[in-house]
């Protein structure tokens, strides 16, 4: 995601190894502007770096993690009008997502502006992407009342949930940087009915007497292998998650985890190589 300071040196480098969810983390862990895509059977990572990063970056580490990788110089340019250039929005059967920089109309049925920074989420990302067409999946179908939202980053998807149900949101973030981002976008877009809890997972005392119908969970399979356990606790028999962020190679061993907590596989969607899905919770 791209911030607001000049962004002077590019780094390029492929994941490789099998164990890329804890080498995915690691990177979100130490730097911001990231963009990550297929590439071939591995996964291509840009790193963009402004001043302070460069003067904080070790090659060593990087080397010792990923193997070779590429540094270069961005050239200067006018990132205001190459944002708007680059700002082509998506698409999806219900909405158009843009950061609100270009003019383009659009005739789906609802809007969001989600400005690109350091917060996960504009819905150009396959992830989110999929995780918006499992909503709309859903929504067609039944009739939704308590939500939430796990990993809720710019707010992205509790606003397509608010939108869709016109229901009140639980938004879960567990980093409290994105507290600020996350209620700018909610302004933004006029939205309310949103509630953002700082919070590891689904288990605290704000939400000790709630369960849900729906849960949607756009993260890292490490992290949804720690919160499957509090998934299952927190949802209503016969409810619904949206599980996202999963790369196809990882897939089975998703639905592996899920079916030993009673979940079954009801839907999915794939987007380039990665892959999203709907579990329905069944009693044990």
């Amino acid at each position: 995601m791209f911030q607001n300071y000049n962004i002077l040196k590019k780094v390029t480098f492929l994941i490789k190894s099998k164990k890329h969810e804890s080498l995915i983390a690691w990177i979100f862990s130490k730097y911001n502007n990231i963009s990550i895509f297929p590439e071939g059977n591995y996964l291509k990572v840009e790193l963009l770096l402004n001043n302070s990063e460069i003067n904080n970056f070790s090659s060593s580490k990087l080397r010792k993690k990923f193997g070779n990788f590429t540094l270069t110089t961005i050239k200067k340019k006018d990132w205001v009008y190459q944002n708007i250039k680059d700002d082509q929005g998506t698409q999806t059967e219900f909405f158009y997502i843009s950061q609100g920089l270009s003019n383009k109309i659009s005739n789906r049925k609802f809007k969001l502006k989600i400005p690109a920074n350091n917060a996960f989420g504009t819905g150009s990302h396959e992830s989110t992407f999929l995780s918006i067409i499992c909503i709309e999946y859903l929504i067609k179908k039944k009739y939704y009342s308590s939500i939430c939202d796990v990993g809720t980053g710019s707010g992205i998807l509790s606003f397509v949930l608010n939108k869709t149900t016109k229901q009140k949101i639980d938004s879960i973030d567990n980093d409290f940087k994105i507290k600020k981002t996350f209620f700018k976008n909610l302004s933004t877009n006029h939205l309310n009915n949103v509630r953002f809890f700082n919070q590891n997972g689904l288990n605290s005392f704000f939400l000790r007497n709630k369960s849900y119908d729906l849960i949607v969970a756009n993260i890292l399979l490490i992290t949804h292998r720690k919160l499957v356990k509090q998934y299952y606790n927190k949802l209503k028999n016969n409810g619904e998650i949206v599980i996202s962020g999963i790369l196809i190679d990882q897939e089975m061993e998703i639905i592996s985890i899920f079916n030993k907590f009673n979940f079954k596989l009801k839907k999915k969607f794939y987007s380039f190589k990665w892959v999203g899905l709907i579990f329905e919770k069944k009693r044990k």
